[in-house]
């Protein structure tokens, strides 16, 4: 029979290695479950979103370049209708104030330069340039008269013929000139084109048809 001494001590005994067991139990057990876990997967960097697309600044350029064309069509539009391109002007032909025995005082001037009371020699046509010579040396026509018109809008082609042949056949001539049915009227007048670039002259011519004369068709008080 064994002494109720040495079993107390062995259960003390085993009492006190309890805890250990235990504890060594649970490590071992945590140890198995840890080697279980699959491994951690690395982290995948967090999804961002699409940037939107600049719909509103795109707006704001085509916006931009509209109004830059309607801003140079404008300007442009400005330029062709009010601003006329500068026409170079003829340059002026010296008049002779001693002409020779032959009577020239200018050759090859252009008819914006004639002087009332002109007499030219060789003319053809009042658009052409002209030879200027003394009234008293042999010519075929003569500068008769020169007239503004007065108007904003351009009256016609016809009404504008009349008015021309109009006034060139008002002006007063030298009885004693010996005119008849061998002189012809002829007269320059604005065209719709130079009536817009603000011509109004008329200016009107007597010519022979054939022959010369030495003489002026005008009378003294008329001549320039």
């Amino acid at each position: 029979m064994s002494d109720p001494l040495d079993c107390r001590l062995v259960q003390r005994l085993f009492s006190e290695l309890a805890p250990f067991q235990t504890k060594a139990n649970l490590q071992g057990a945590l140890q198995v479950v840890e080697k279980d876990l699959p491994e951690p997967q690395a982290a995948l960097p967090p999804l961002q979103p699409e940037p939107e697309k600049p719909k509103r600044q795109i707006g704001q350029w085509v916006l931009l370049v509209i109004a830059v064309l309607a801003l140079s069509a404008a300007v442009v539009f400005v330029v062709l209708r009010f601003i006329t391109p500068a026409t170079p002007e003829a340059n002026n032909v010296e008049r002779n104030p001693s002409p020779g025995l032959d009577g020239i005082i200018a050759a090859s001037i252009p008819p914006e330069q004639l002087i009332l009371g002109d007499c030219l020699r060789g003319f053809e046509s009042p658009l052409a340039v002209q030879t200027v010579v003394t009234c008293d040396s042999a010519h075929n026509a003569q500068l008769i008269g020169s007239f503004e018109l007065a108007g904003e809008e351009y009256p016609g082609s016809n009404e504008l013929l009349t008015e021309s042949e109009s006034l060139c056949k008002s002006v007063s001539l030298d009885p004693s000139a010996g005119l008849d049915s061998t002189w012809t009227y002829h007269f320059s007048r604005p065209s719709e084109s130079t009536w817009t670039q603000g011509d109004r002259q008329v200016s009107c011519f007597l010519s022979l048809s054939e022959g010369n004369v030495r003489n002026s068709l005008l009378p003294e008080n008329e001549e320039s």
